[in-house]
């Protein structure tokens, strides 16, 4: 995916709620996420989530923040489509280690997307390109099970693998000779070459309250992997995140 911080909390958040998506969804909460990717800090962020479906269309968290869609059955448990959403970039005013280094401004994503849920598995892959050609792109493969399910309460265990290309891993974990001259923290220039950026692996539970009104939480680590880790904007490569939100089905 386009890196937006939340996009893996809120995603796996909603899919506690209906891994299936069986039922539109409406509901809010908050996340804990790293303050950028490689940050040693956490900030809280509010969490909304929707999931709105009407043939093919779609509105939903499902890459991150709320986007649009369609979506096609070309075999069972199998869909295949086609997304757009926001991605809201990485402001250098977010911690000092970034101080000098410029704005990675906010910018619509374009993607593909592939997901498989045969009964308690659930993949997808996806391919998320920046409105910015700057900004270039990233895959994203995901998968969770889900291991208990009895009366209320449902549990998954999942991971996922990303990887970027050049321009991508640039943009994020990158910096330039001008950037590095203008850093406030004194980071050296550093190039990237395409490649896994984080792997990730969570825990989520979900407890119905009643046939509409839902209570869900996770809880995940995230590892930046290859170039993105050992870049010099990174002050932690492994990091805590999670969620805990309130859906209503309808």
């Amino acid at each position: 995916m386009i890196y937006d911080p939340r996009s893996l909390c809120l995603c796996l958040l909603l899919g506690t709620a209906s891994p299936a998506f069986a039922q539109d969804i409406v509901g809010g909460g908050l996340a804990v996420i790293p303050r950028y990717p490689g940050s040693a800090d956490h900030r809280v962020m509010p969490a909304p989530f929707v999931h709105f479906e009407r043939g093919p269309f779609f509105i939903s968290n499902d890459e991150g923040l709320p986007g649009l869609g369609l979506k096609a059955r070309v075999a069972p448990d199998l869909d295949v489509g086609v997304q757009v959403g926001p991605s809201l970039g990485r402001p250098e005013n977010r911690s000092p280690r970034l101080a000098g280094l410029g704005d990675i401004d906010a910018s619509a994503r374009f993607g593909v997307f592939a997901r498989w849920t045969p009964g308690r598995w659930s993949a997808s892959l996806s391919y998320n390109r920046s409105s910015d050609s700057d900004y270039g792109g990233a895959l994203d493969l995901r998968g969770s099970y889900a291991v208990f399910a009895q009366g209320p309460h449902a549990v998954r265990l999942g991971a996922s693998l990303d990887w970027g290309d050049s321009d991508y891993m640039q943009t994020w974990f990158g910096i330039t000779p001008q950037q590095s001259a203008n850093s406030r923290a004194g980071l050296p220039a550093y190039r990237v070459s395409s490649g896994l950026s984080a792997g990730s692996a969570y825990a989520s539970w979900r407890y119905r309250l009643n046939a509409r009104w839902g209570v869900n939480a996770l809880l995940g680590v995230q590892t930046l992997l290859g170039d993105a880790a050992d870049s010099p904007v990174v002050e932690r490569k492994t990091s805590a995140f999670g969620a805990f939100g309130i859906t209503y089905a309808f």
